[in-house]
């Protein structure tokens, strides 16, 4: 494929731009996210961090189109390692800005415009942009986040992996995600060293991302709906752990006291309606203790 520098914004598919979409035990419905999102991007590389036979069905779709290419992997590496490893197949085919995905995002039409023109615009007045993503829109509800509402472009200190545009300037200058962090918290220490070495990142409020946070398990309390997420055990251990981690490395900034909220309401849900709340507990504080230990200066990519 020959990868052109004068494509306009507006086209679709978008040749300046690969999409890195990370699976593990995928169903049926990543074809259609990864649909959405080709339509879009010049290629798509699925990464498999679970090559088995019942992977290997879901995603045969790919042998039939020249625009999805499936990078299977050792087994679960996680989700830094993952990425990264669509990002540096993106990156040695050439193409010049890399959009990333978790399995259960799906995008709108024209995100990716918006996110370009977004950019554009800002570094047309001389700010150095960093990350770039989109707002969230609950797939559980159908309703876009609070916190996510909005029109046009502002400043963010911490995007969500799942969405975010990295271009090969950027990533040149502060490298890949971290990839001992394994998952949770890999989105805020890229976004924090992006801001750490001067880079603006920016949330795009006229791109909208469907996205579900765990099982998104419809519960009442309360009289109210709520919905779940049921991680599991791995997930908090690693939850805890980064964020101590990431704390250590950037300190309590204002992503601190909005994660402190979100994680607040999380434990609540869990300690009241979740399973396994003892074996979870154990986890988180397991976690911690790790993520005292941890050597926070090291990064691996």
């Amino acid at each position: 494929m020959t990868i052109s520098s004068d494509v306009p914004l507006d086209a679709a598919p978008n040749t300046r731009v690969a999409a890195v979409v990370l699976t593990y035990h995928p169903d049926p419905e990543v074809v259609v996210n990864v649909d959405a999102v080709a339509a879009q991007v010049g290629r798509v590389y699925v990464v498999n961090n679970s090559p088995d036979e019942h992977s290997a069905r879901i995603l045969a779709f790919a042998a039939e189109r020249d625009d999805v290419v499936v990078l299977d992997q050792a087994g679960n590496v996680g989700v830094a390692t993952g990425f990264n490893a669509g990002i540096r197949a993106a990156l040695a085919a050439g193409f010049d800005d890399v959009w990333i995905f978790d399995q259960d995002s799906r995008v709108t039409p024209g995100s990716l415009r918006q996110l370009l023109e977004a950019r554009v615009a800002r570094e047309a007045s001389g700010e150095l942009v960093g990350v770039v993503g989109p707002a969230l829109r609950s797939n559980a509800t159908g309703i876009i986040y609070a916190r996510e509402s909005g029109t046009g472009a502002r400043g963010a200190e911490v995007l969500i992996s799942s969405g975010s545009l990295f271009s090969r300037a950027l990533l040149d200058a502060i490298g890949l995600h971290d990839q001992p962090l394994f998952i949770d918290y890999v989105d805020h220490d890229i976004c924090l060293r992006a801001r750490a070495r001067g880079f603006r990142n920016l949330k795009v409020y006229d791109a909208i991302l469907d996205h579900s946070f765990g099982d998104a398990d419809a519960v009442r309390l309360l009289g109210r709906r709520v919905y779940l997420a049921n991680y599991s055990t791995m997930r908090h251990f690693h939850a805890a752990r980064n964020r101590l981690i990431v704390v250590r490395r950037y300190g309590f900034g204002r992503w601190f006291w909005e994660d402190a909220w979100f994680t607040w309401k999380a434990w609540v849900k869990l300690l009241l309606l979740e399973k396994d709340r003892g074996a979870k507990i154990a986890a988180a504080l397991r976690g911690m203790w790790a993520g005292l230990r941890y050597p926070a200066r090291e990064r691996r990519w």
